[in-house]
C-alpha cells in the first residue's frame, strides 16, 4: 500500500507503542516511497523498533486523518500509573512536539490551543517539586526544530519553578505551562529564515523579531479558552524588571509574576539547549553566566529557585542586551 506524502504526518520512531494493539495504521518512507509497516490493531515489539533505529530509520509517519487516534495512543500511556516514568516522558514530549507543530503551522489557533491544556495537564502530574525531573523529561528526546522544541522545554521549566515559588495549585501550574507552551507563538509571523538566521541580526531585522511577543499575544486575543494570564505571559515574556525588555517597556510589578517566570525559563533553555550554530552550555555555567548579568534583566527571588552555590567562580559574563532570540547569544570575558 502506497499513500501521498500530503496524507501523513511524521513523528519519531520511539515514539511507536510496543506490546499492545496500535490503533492506527504506520507508515515507513523506503527509498522514496511510503510504505504500510504496521496495521491499526497489529502489536509491535520493542526488538522491532530496535531493529529499524539499528538500520538508521528515525521517523515514522501516520495517516493525518488518524492524528487523534495516534495523540489519545500516546495520552494513555502516560495516563498509565503503571507505566514507567521514563516511557511516560517520552511520550509527554512526543505529544508536546505534536501540539507545537500544529501551533506553529495549523490556522486553526483558537483549536490547537485548546486541546493543548490536556498535554500541559499531564506536565503539571509528571513533574515534582524539584528541578530534576523537569531536567530529567528534557533530555528524554531532542527534535529537529529548535523553536519546537524549547518551546516544550520552556513550558516544563516554567510549571517546575513555578511549583517551587508560587503555588501547588493546579490551575496556576497550568496557566505557567500553558504560557510557556505558547510564548514563541508570534514567530510563526516571522520569516523562517530570520528565526533560523545564524549570524547577528541587523537593526531592521532586530525590530522584526521583537514584534513576536505582539504578534503571539494577537493570535490568542480573541481566543476564548485562553486565560487573560497567559496571553499576559505570552506578551511579556520579553520585559526586564529595569524596564529595557519590550515589547512594552514595563517595570517590576507592571509584570505578571508567571511572566518573570517564563523569561528566566526562556533564557536558561535558550543557553543550555544546541543549535546548529551553537554548542549547549552545561547548567552549571549557564547559571553562572545568568548570575553575572547586569541586575535588572530578571526577577531574583524568580532566579534563585535556578540558582545553584559553587565555589568556583567564572570570568564569562554576557552582553546587556542579551535575548534568547538572538541567534548568536553574545559572549564576552569579563574585563
Amino acid at each position: 500500500m502506497k499513500i501521498d506524502f500530503s496524507k501523513l504526518f511524521s513523528t519519531r520512531v520511539q515514539s511507536i507503542i510496543v506490546g499492545r494493539p496500535l490503533n492506527h495504521d504506520v507508515f515507513l518512507k523506503i527509498a522514496n516511497d511510503f510504505i504500510l509497516f504496521k496495521r491499526a490493531g497489529d502489536v509491535v515489539t520493542q526488538d522491532r523498533v530496535d531493529q529499524l533505529i539499528k538500520h538508521g530509520l528515525k521517523t515514522i509517519y501516520v495517516l493525518r486523518e488518524q492524528k487523534n487516534l495516534y495523540l489519545g495512543s500516546l495520552r494513555e500511556i502516560v495516563k498509565d500509573p503503571d507505566s514507567p516514568n521514563e516511557l511516560r516522558g517520552r511520550f509527554i514530549k512526543e505529544t508536546a512536539f505534536n501540539h507545537i507543530e500544529d501551533l506553529f503551522n495549523n490556522s486553526d489557533v483558537s483549536r490547537i490551543a485548546q486541546e493543548s491544556t490536556g498535554l500541559v495537564e499531564d506536565m503539571v502530574e509528571f513533574i515534582s517539586s524539584d528541578l530534576n525531573a523537569a531536567t530529567t523529561l528534557m533530555r528524554l528526546s531532542s527534535h529537529d526544530y529548535y523553536t519546537y522544541n524549547h518551546s516544550v522545554n520552556v513550558s516544563v521549566y516554567s510549571i517546575a519553578i513555578c511549583k517551587s515559588t508560587m503555588s501547588e495549585d493546579k490551575t496556576i501550574l497550568v496557566t505557567a505551562g500553558l504560557g510557556g507552551l505558547l510564548h514563541d507563538l508570534g514567530k510563526r509571523k516571522i520569516d523562517l529564515k530570520l528565526i533560523n538566521k545564524p549570524g547577528k541580526l541587523d537593526s531592521d531585522e532586530w525590530v522584526e523579531m521583537k514584534k513576536h511577543p505582539g504578534y503571539g499575544y494577537e493570535l490568542l486575543e480573541n481566543v476564548p479558552t485562553i486565560s487573560d494570564d497567559i496571553k499576559r505571559i505570552v506578551h511579556e515574556h520579553h520585559e526586564h524588571m529595569d524596564g529595557t525588555g519590550y515589547p512594552q517597556g514595563l517595570t517590576e510589578n507592571q509584570i505578571l509574576n508567571l511572566s518573570r517566570i517564563a523569561s528566566v525559563a526562556d533564557v536558561f533553555d535558550a543557553l543550555t539547549t544546541k543549535r546548529s550554530y551553537k554548542d549547549a552550555s552545561p547548567a552549571k555555567e549557564a547559571l553562572e553566566i545568568m548570575a553575572n548579568m547586569p541586575e535588572g534583566k530578571f526577577d531574583p527571588e524568580v532566579f534563585k529557585i535556578l540558582q545553584t552555590k559553587t565555589n568556583k567562580k567564572t570570568d564569562i559574563t554576557l552582553e546587556k542586551n542579551i535575548d534568547p532570540c538572538t541567534p548568536h547569544l553574545p559572549l564576552k570575558k569579563a574585563g
